[in-house]
Order: structure tokens, then C-alpha cells, then sequence
């Protein structure tokens, strides 16, 4: 069985070492990365690093962007920078009383965590995002004139 990758999270409790998992929110298939901190028996679930936010802008985020969790919101992007797993961006979303920083994470890198997530994540959007063809009703007989 491969060796989890982890990484150091700092905050006011203490340090952690986090691994990192890549999915998708379920209603939309936006990006998602839970962290699971290592525990002597495994791994717990620690958080999140993104927060999904469907409706705080009119055009949908690019595969690799995501909103960070408010909740420890300057721990999780002191983590994202410490370890160059994406580049925060100008945008900012908005749900309730809540501002959330926008992410454009690298995925060459999240790979390096959960390789299997980032490949299940890439394909899903892949196919979400394809062009769905359109297919014309076919007639039915009695539609159909006569020659």
C-alpha cells in the first residue's frame, strides 16, 4: 500500500500533518479538497479547504478554482501559499455576511496528494463540461408523409 503524502498545517491548537483529498460537490461538480488529519490510527477528518459556493457568480469557476472555507480562513491560505498548491486570486465571493478568497489551485500538485481524486475530479468535470449534443426527435410513422 503507498505511503499517504501529508503536509504541515500550522494554527492556534498546534500543528498537523494534513492529507489531502480531491473530489467534487455533488450538485454542481465544482472542486472540493477535504483535509484528514493523521491520527496513530489512521486518518480523521480534519476540514475543508473549499467552501462550494454555487451561486456567487454568474460565471462558473474554471476546473481548478475553488472558494476557501471561511473557517480558518488565513491558516488554510497560509497553507495553500507554504506549500505552492495554488495562487489566490482578486476575486472574492460572497454568501451571508461572509467574504470567501478564490483559489486557482495547481492540479499537477494536488496530484502529488491524491493522485486517484485528481483523475476522478478531472474526468467528471471533463464530461460535465462537454458540449451535450443535441439530437433531433425522430419521426414517428404517422408523422412521416408519404411518397
Amino acid at each position: 500500500m503507498d505511503e499517504v503524502k501529508t503536509l504541515g498545517f500550522d494554527w492556534e491548537f498546534g500543528h498537523e500533518e494534513l492529507a489531502l483529498e480531491v473530489s467534487s460537490y455533488a450538485d454542481n461538480g465544482c472542486l472540493y479538497i477535504g483535509l484528514h488529519n493523521k491520527t496513530e490510527e489512521g486518518f480523521d477528518h480534519f476540514g475543508k479547504l473549499t467552501v462550494n459556493l454555487p451561486m456567487s457568480s454568474m460565471i462558473p469557476p474554471e476546473p481548478n478554482e475553488a472558494y476557501i472555507d471561511h473557517f480558518l480562513s488565513k491558516e488554510n491560505l497560509r497553507f495553500i501559499k507554504k506549500h505552492k498548491l495554488g495562487v489566490v486570486l482578486p476575486e472574492i465571493g460572497f454568501s451571508g455576511y461572509c467574504a470567501y478568497a478564490k483559489v486557482a489551485f495547481d492540479m499537477e500538485r494536488l496530484r502529488e496528494f491524491d493522485p486517484k481524486g485528481v483523475e476522478g475530479y478531472l474526468q467528471r468535470r471533463k464530461e460535465q463540461d462537454a458540449p451535450k449534443k443535441e439530437t433531433k426527435p425522430k419521426k414517428r410513422k404517422h408523422e412521416q408523409k408519404e411518397r
